[in-house]
């Protein structure tokens, strides 16, 4: 099982995750809103994961984080699409998503901003 935990709101985070068709390769995918108190968003704060500054994959008894996440993400994606063996070819080097990984942070925040959303916040806090 596949947990994605991202912001439901930014509309390229939503493209992103759906894009991946996991299920085709891994089985059960759940995405999750981090907007949301759902159980896995309260762990994840709980356990110093900042939604705000990166998407959290919950892949088997590991815990990816931001680029991380981004990469081991890319490893388990289908080559069922052209979107897919891209992500695949680029993404699943950590050390390229390390790279990328701030202009895709940045691209969120454009998005929500053009959106009128703000960012998220620690429902511990």
């Amino acid at each position: 099982m596949i947990t994605i935990i991202f912001d439901g709101e930014c509309p390229l985070c939503q493209d992103y995750v759906r894009r991946l068709r996991l299920a085709e390769v891994a089985g059960g995918v759940e995405l999750v809103d981090a907007r949301t108190t759902h159980p896995a968003v309260i762990t994840a704060w709980q356990n110093g994961y900042d939604l705000d500054q990166g998407m959290l994959a919950l892949i088997g008894n590991n815990a990816f984080y931001g680029s991380e996440a981004v990469a081991a993400l890319a490893r388990l994606s289908s080559d069922s699409t052209l979107f897919n063996r891209l992500n695949h070819a680029v993404l699943s080097r950590s050390g390229v998503s390390r790279i990328l990984y701030p202009l895709f942070k940045a691209a969120r925040r454009m998005a929500l901003t053009v959106k009128g959303k703000p960012a998220l916040n620690n429902p511990l806090n």
